[in-house]
C-alpha cells in the first residue's frame, strides 16, 4: 500500500477527533494504537506518545508488550 502525505494527515485528524464519546484516540484499544503507530509518521506517534503519558503509562512499556513487529 502507498501511504501518501494526505492519508497521514487524515489519520491524525481522524485520531485526535473528538466525537459525542471523546476523541478517537482514548476510546481505540492500545493493540490498535500500536498497529496505527508502526504504520504512521512522527505526527501520529507523538500523538500516540501523548496520550499514552496522559494515561501514566510509558509509552515504550505500552508499545512493547503489543508491538505487532
Amino acid at each position: 500500500m502507498v501511504t501518501t502525505k494526505t492519508t497521514k494527515v487524515k489519520t491524525h485528524e481522524w485520531l485526535t477527533a473528538k466525537t459525542r464519546l471523546g476523541r478517537r484516540i482514548e476510546r481505540l484499544g492500545w493493540h490498535r494504537l500500536a498497529r496505527i503507530y508502526w504504520a504512521s509518521d512522527a505526527k501520529v506517534r507523538r500523538a500516540i506518545r501523548n496520550e499514552a503519558r496522559r494515561c501514566g503509562c510509558t509509552p515504550s512499556t505500552i508499545l512493547a508488550l503489543h508491538s505487532e513487529r
